[in-house]
């Protein structure tokens, strides 16, 4: 008896998996962007799944449906894992939880060799018969965009059969040759190696279910599968027995042309089907879509802490990430506040989209950022004032400790810097500081604060001084998000081109503690880069990326490559992915998931917020 009569013989009749057999819900997981140490457990776990089984099949299905966003209507697909066991094996691997059998359209009949739905749609089921020497990892799910479903029978050989089996290949050093076709003596022999040394052999075959609405879209589809299955050097053909095919249980005599596969559990690791590519975070904001095409919903509030990277070269779509994250999120919570700092002005011309005021700054406007008076008002640690003062004013190592007692004894005695770098005893630290006193740096700290009565983006293309750009970006910054930190309130603040301060440790010090700060009163930190080897330099900025939950990795330079790889724990396929990634595309870390992504404006965002000639991101 072969592994399809076993799997009926357990069946209730009419060709369906019977009440005796047990269904069960399992989890899938991003297998693709894992580390390999990573896979290896989960595959382990598929092992672990199977021999808990021991004879059935898994299920993994595409369901198409749709999302309506804001107006638009987007094709999406729900992905949904199953396991199917022999009566009183339960399956506990991935997360199982035991299951009324899935909702399919009920199969009618069979004509002209499909399956007729009462959907009205047509089905035809492919079984693969040929195997490649090596397998990919995955190699259903990389499969699945052809079909909507695939399915992996199984049934553990009895072990004494299976030793039996394994002896007689290593004595004809040919024969069964289990998920390897056309192997080479030493693979046959390895194969026999591990089920003398224990490792279990199965009865297996792999089918795929594709269905279209009339005739000529089914044989296109099935011609599709089979020349997807044959890039990855698998045969596979419809045979007989179709009805039963569909209906997950064959038929007795099915394989007339085809020959039982056998494989150890070891080999059908990579016929690995739970990957799961779907993000939804609950209250979360449409960003894209994951690579099987799932809408990827993000609340970064939900994450361990809200801070929110987003990496990729100039082009790659990582400011049209931003603008759409944001814009998407004033539309579906107008009263969270959004404040940023804009150092070329890409999204000012946007503030209203995001709820947001608009400032723009010039190098001769008077802004009021004095440290002093920030200090004294709450709005910025004396700390920081003395390391953005030493970092602006090149103030050397030997001084900086007495600036700091300078700064101690002073401000409380005077009404601004120009008042303590006047009053200041140490000549030689005057004279670093006496820059403060001149334009532009003077404009920067005279007049009136910004009153920031409500959310406002500050846009400072126009100061075209890298220095005087990073000073306005750091005080801006410090007394924003600290007049957000007294409401208390879920908020976005958000720093663009953030590289501009790979140079200056003390800045991006600021920068690491005010996102720190910020968790605990749910203010979200977006910080937006395109050089993230310089970033890294410092152990700051590499904190800023270490520490964020949310990290939306695009296209990078080879340089950006290594360093994304090392922080994110990235396979290489993985961090070569990120190369060459087209635009709006990369790989999304969330919490503990990491998915591929592809970034989908609407047509009216991408006409609002595109920078290039083409309407691209």
């Amino acid at each position: 008896m072969g592994l399809f009569d076993r799997l009926r013989g357990r069946g209730e009749g009419g060709g369906r998996p019977g009440a005796r057999g047990r269904w069960f819900r399992v989890r899938g997981v991003p297998f693709f962007v894992l580390r390999e140490e990573e896979r290896d457990t989960v595959l382990a776990q598929f092992e672990a799944l199977l021999a808990q089984a021991q004879s059935g099949f898994v299920l993994a299905r595409r369901v198409m449906g749709s999302l309506s966003w804001r107006g638009y209507t987007y094709p999406v697909v729900d992905m949904e894992f199953y396991a199917y066991s022999r009566p009183g094996n339960p399956v506990s691997a991935f997360n199982a939880v035991e299951c009324e059998p899935p909702r399919r359209p009920r199969a009618l009949g069979v004509r002209r060799g499909a399956v007729v739905l009462e959907t009205g749609e047509l089905a035809r089921v492919y079984v693969a018969y040929r195997f490649p020497a090596v397998v990919y990892e995955g190699l259903p799910y990389l499969v699945l965009a052809k079909a909507s479903e695939a399915v992996l029978y199984f049934d553990l050989v009895p072990k004494h059969r299976a030793v039996g089996m394994a002896d007689a290949i290593r004595r004809r050093r040919a024969g069964v040759t289990g998920i390897v076709e056309e192997a080479s003596v030493e693979a046959v022999t390895e194969l026999a190696s591990r089920i003398l040394g224990g490792s279990d052999l199965y009865e297996f075959q792999l089918a795929f279910t594709v269905t279209a609405g009339d005739p000529g879209k089914l044989e296109e589809a099935g011609r599709e599968l089979v020349y997807e299955l044959k890039a990855y050097g698998v045969e596979a053909e419809a045979p007989p027995g179709q009805l039963d095919l569909y209906n997950l249980s064959p038929p007795r005599g099915l394989v007339v042309r085809l020959e039982p596969r056998y494989a150890d559990s070891m080999s059908l690791r990579a016929l690995f089907p739970f990957v799961d590519e779907e993000l939804r975070d609950e209250g979360g904001v449409l960003i894209g879509f994951s690579g099987s095409g799932s809408p990827v919903l993000l609340n970064p509030w939900i994450k361990p802490n809200p801070i929110f990277t987003i990496v990729g070269v100039s082009g790659s779509g990582k400011s049209m990430t931003a603008k759409v994250f944001m814009s998407r999120l004033h539309e579906v919570d107008g009263d969270t506040p959004i404040v940023g700092v804009d150092p070329e002005s890409e999204y000012t011309p946007h503030g209203r989209r995001f709820g947001s005021d608009v400032l723009e700054v010039s190098e001769g406007s008077k802004l009021g950022l004095d440290p002093v008076k920030l200090v004294k008002a709450g709005l910025l640690e004396m700390g920081q004032a003395v390391d953005i003062l030493s970092e602006i004013y090149a103030v050397p190592q030997e001084l900086q400790g007495v600036l700091r007692g300078e700064f101690f004894a002073l401000y409380e005695k005077v009404d601004d810097l120009a008042g303590l770098v006047e009053h200041m005893r140490h000549g030689t630290l005057k004279l670093y500081l006496e820059g403060a006193l001149a334009p532009p740096d003077r404009y920067v700290y005279e007049g009136r604060l910004p009153p920031l009565d409500q959310p406002t983006i500050f846009g400072l293309r126009e100061v075209r001084s890298r220095r005087l750009k990073i000073l306005i970006s750091a005080l801006i910054s410090a007394y924003a998000y600290n007049k957000l930190l007294a409401k208390a309130s879920k908020s976005v603040f958000f720093v663009d081109e953030a590289w501009l301060f790979s140079d200056t440790p003390a800045i991006l010090s600021l920068f690491e503690n005010l996102a720190r700060r910020g968790r605990k009163y749910g203010v979200c930190f977006i910080y937006i880069t395109q050089r993230p080897e310089d970033l890294a330099r410092s152990q700051q900025g590499r904190t800023i990326l270490e520490q964020a939950s949310t990290a939306l990795l695009m296209r990078v330079e080879p340089e950006g490559r290594d360093v994304l790889k090392d922080i994110y724990k990235l396979s290489d396929s993985e961090a070569d992915t990120l190369v060459s990634a087209p635009v709006g595309r990369g790989i999304l870390k969330s919490g503990v998931k990491r998915l591929m992504i592809s970034v989908e404006p609407t047509p009216e965002e991408l006409r609002l917020f595109s920078t290039s000639p083409a309407g691209r991101p």
